[in-house]
């Protein structure tokens, strides 16, 4: 019986390998597509993060430049002020010099009658009105922009707090290998003029944090080192992970309370500096 059922034996051992390579070969196809479509989202990643390093080139050089640009025009409005103050000076006092020769030289003059120098006073009397009206006009308009400056750095810090829970979010959910873009700190704003206690101490707990994060990676990078996937387990692995995701958002945590007193703080001081620029536009003038 075994001779008789040779023939139908090797039928169905020519049947099973033929499943068998076509299952294989279904199998390599779809690693093939996966390993492709893994390249193509890989050169994604690459072409915006090159994207995203040009645009922080070309936004340094340009923040430069205008740092530049704004410390020569500031130098500029300083010379054109003392020149016009200058100017002006000295065209009061020529009309006050013409204005006293045309009245010496009138007969009415020897009476105790100046017309023309209650003229000129009457006329100077409105420049100066006309000059401060303008100068409160220009205080108004410096401290509208000053308080659009003000708003636009908080939306900037609110950015900057919404760019690092994004990190945040993709270095919990991807890979270790994915870049989460450059830390917080790259995006900071370092012109003195726009800094505040509150922002200088954001930058500094920005810094500490990317400090921490380059400690994280360093040791990430030395378990590694040390330990093969032979040597380590898998659950090994998850230990190791889940103690670095509570270290880092122990940290995390005590920054953004930290952060969150020190807005708090913000708050009350913006609001008595408002109270205190109110009460000297008010009463100043007085």
């Amino acid at each position: 019986q075994l001779l008789g059922n040779q023939d139908v034996m090797k039928a169905e051992l020519e049947k099973l390998k033929r499943t068998y390579d076509s299952q294989q070969q279904k199998l390599e196809e779809r690693v093939m597509a996966m390993g492709k479509e893994l390249q193509e989202a890989k050169g994604a990643i690459g072409d915006t993060q090159r994207k995203l390093a040009e645009q922080s080139a070309v936004l340094l050089t340009s923040q430069s430049q205008l740092q530049e640009v704004e410390a020569e025009n500031s130098q500029l409005q300083l010379r054109l002020k003392q020149l016009n103050e200058e100017y002006r000076s000295r065209l009061t006092q020529y009309i006050k010099d013409v204005a006293a020769y045309m009245d010496s030289k009138s007969s009415k003059a020897s009476a105790g009658n100046a017309p023309m120098k209650r003229f000129v006073d009457n006329m100077l009397k409105d420049i100066r009105a006309s000059y401060k009206s303008r100068e409160e006009q220009l205080a108004g308009a410096a401290r509208g922009y000053k308080k659009r400056m003000k708003n636009l750095v908080k939306k900037h810090e609110n950015l900057l707090i919404a760019y690092g829970l994004q990190r945040e979010q993709i270095r919990s959910l991807g890979s270790r290998a994915m870049d989460c873009g450059p830390a917080e700190l790259h995006f900071s704003i370092t012109d003195p003029e726009l800094l505040t206690n509150t922002t200088r101490e954001l930058n500094r707990l920005r810094e500490e944090k990317a400090k921490l994060e380059m400690q994280l990676h360093d040791l990430q990078h030395d378990q590694n080192l040390l330990f093969s996937p032979r040597q380590l387990e898998e659950e090994g692995w998850k230990e190791v992970r889940k103690r670095v995701q509570e270290i880092a958002r122990t940290t995390q945590e005590d920054l953004e309370q930290e952060r969150s007193q020190l807005l708090a703080r913000a708050v009350v001081a913006e609001e008595q500096v408002s109270e205190l620029q109110e009460y000297v536009d008010k009463h100043l003038a007085r």
